[in-house]
């Protein structure tokens, strides 16, 4: 097989793939709708639901009564593992579910820090030009600026998220 149509075939690939997890993070955008987390935390307030004491709790966690009450105020203060979250959730009769929730569409998250790379690297080219006397009129600028994200966007990974000296987070 010629070595072109093998690299086209593994860019292919590497595409779908990038797609499939693109999929996958925005998916967790339904969980946007789930119930805030109570006050008291999840585990106080199921248990309470169920009736239960923290002793009856701890005995089926094989716990003492005290560890029941720093295992709760550490998942108020977010302190307690996943691991420990699972075993206690299985315990109370309920799934854990535990999520990363993009804040927006990654597409756009990928659109936006594009661009924003694109505006730091025009603004630097920029210096330069003027300290030469050229100077940019806005639709250039704008064309530019699409030009760079797309290649940005079509480099991806390191070239995408590299942090340049002076970048701040957004």
């Amino acid at each position: 097989m010629p070595i072109s149509n093998t690299k086209k075939s593994s860019n292919t690939v590497r595409s779908m793939i990038k797609e499939q997890y693109k999929d996958i993070a925005n998916s967790a955008s339904a969980l946007k709708k789930l119930p805030t987390t109570p006050a008291e935390g999840w585990i106080r307030s199921i248990r309470k639901a169920l009736d239960m004491s923290g002793a009856q709790l701890a005995s089926k966690l094989n716990l003492s009564r005290n560890r029941i009450s720093v295992l709760e105020r550490r998942e108020v203060d977010g302190d307690i593992t996943i691991k420990q979250l699972t075993e206690i959730a299985h315990q109370l009769g309920c799934d854990l579910t535990y999520a990363l929730v993009p804040k927006k569409d990654i597409n756009q998250a990928l659109e936006e820090r594009a661009e924003q790379l694109a505006k730091m690297r025009l603004a630097t080219n920029s210096q330069n030009m003027l300290l030469e006397s050229q100077s940019l009129t806005p639709q250039k600028k704008a064309f530019l600026i699409e030009e760079l994200k797309k290649e940005f966007l079509q480099a991806g990974g390191r070239a995408l998220w590299k942090t340049n000296k002076g970048e701040t987070e957004a």
